[in-house]
């Protein structure tokens, strides 16, 4: 991971573009943190709720944790909802798809409007990610998917996002590592403000339409 910063550390002097999307990731940073504390007359209601709710129907623990790579390959800790059975261990290698793995009761209906991610905004707050990224990967799929494709590693140039260009495309759960990328890389040569603000309003236009249709 070193070599890896080292070598876009050396870009980003020579690169004027480079040199403004670092910037950028500043700026982007400051704005996480203030749309989130705008966001908390809201926020801190829904939390309780879901929370109240998820140990009532499901029982505890109520939240779910595991590690992902982050800014320049820096493990963290990443926060959800639980939304599988308790008798249900994870493998390191486990790959989630639509039926994979079991869901409890109000897990499946969590996980279905991404409602189990929010926890991951303590993830923001604390620096580890920003709203807007490349989905965290956890360290062996990282390290798999980095042995395939040697550009997969770049994307760890930036902080992970709650969502990102990857997501409002299409490119989520059990799709194409090669499309999410492609994607992923697309982010970051293009990161900037008015790319911040496409992929929020996009993701939350995404999230209603599939919240009505589910009705």
């Amino acid at each position: 991971m070193a070599d890896q910063t080292t070598r876009w550390e050396s870009v980003l002097v020579r690169d004027p573009e480079s040199v403004r999307a670092l910037a950028w990731d500043g700026v982007q940073r400051t704005l996480d943190v203030v749309l989130i504390f705008l966001a908390l007359p809201v926020l801190i209601p829904l939390l309780c709720v879901l929370a109240g709710l998820k140990w009532l129907i499901d029982g505890s623990p109520v939240f779910f944790h595991h590690v992902r790579l982050g800014l320049n390959g820096e493990p963290f800790v990443l926060y959800k909802f639980r939304t599988t059975p308790v008798e249900f261990q994870p493998r390191p290698d486990d790959w989630s798809d639509e039926d994979f793995p079991p869901r409890t009761r109000l897990g499946g209906w969590l996980r279905r409007f991404d409602l189990d991610e929010l926890p991951q905004l303590w993830n923001v707050l604390k620096g580890e990610m920003s709203l807007v990224g490349p989905r965290p990967e956890m360290p062996v799929h990282a390290k798999i998917f980095s042995c395939r494709i040697p550009e997969f590693s770049e994307r760890l140039a930036v902080r992970p996002g709650l969502t990102g260009l990857a997501q409002v495309r299409g490119w989520r759960g059990n799709t194409s590592i090669r499309g999410r990328l492609a994607s992923d890389l697309q982010y970051l040569d293009s990161r900037g403000p008015s790319r911040y603000v496409e992929i929020l309003a996009r993701t939350v236009s995404m999230e209603l339409r599939r919240l009505l249709e589910k009705r």
